[in-house]
């Protein structure tokens, strides 16, 4: 199973739950199933955004009484990979892959990926520094997930 978000809290008093997300796909759509903890199957009844955090409602609950237990609980989704288009990847395919510049000298590894609001961003763990680099077409020369690499094109700064 994927994790794709966690509960960080209550929003109001008629049971919609404060999801951090840790996917770019809509996995909150009404009508979607998720798993709480990798056991439970609950089913999404509404979903919105709010101030940088999914809002929920689930299992029909409307109460803050009824999701309270759910607080700081994980989200999951099953291990079914949808088919992605040109230049879409999965987040933990990059995680691991050796980090290269624009003449083939080795950067790092892909340790992590961040979210922030002006996109993702590749946390890099070099010789002896962790590196940053935004994940936009204007840094990435190619990826290529068969050979367990990726490029970049350097700029002046950015190392």
């Amino acid at each position: 199973m994927f994790l794709v978000g966690k509960i960080v809290g209550t929003h109001g008093i008629k049971g919609e739950l404060k999801v951090k997300s840790d996917t770019s796909f809509d996995r909150f759509k009404k009508g979607n199933k998720l798993y709480v903890d990798k056991t439970e199957e609950i089913t999404i009844n509404s979903h919105r955004q709010h101030k940088g955090m999914e809002l929920i409602t689930i299992n029909n609950f409307t109460n803050i009484n009824d999701v309270l237990g759910y607080v700081g609980k994980e989200l999951y989704v099953p291990h079914n990979r949808e088919e992605l288009k040109e230049g879409e990847f999965y987040y933990e395919d990059l995680i691991g892959l050796d980090c290269y510049d624009s003449k083939d000298n080795l950067i790092g590894t892909i340790k992590d990926l961040q979210e922030v609001p002006q996109g993702l961003i590749l946390e890099i763990k070099g010789k002896t520094k962790t590196i940053l680099i935004p994940f936009v077409d204007e840094f990435i020369e190619y990826i290529d997930l068969e050979n367990n690499k990726i490029a970049i094109n350097e700029i002046e700064g950015l190392l």
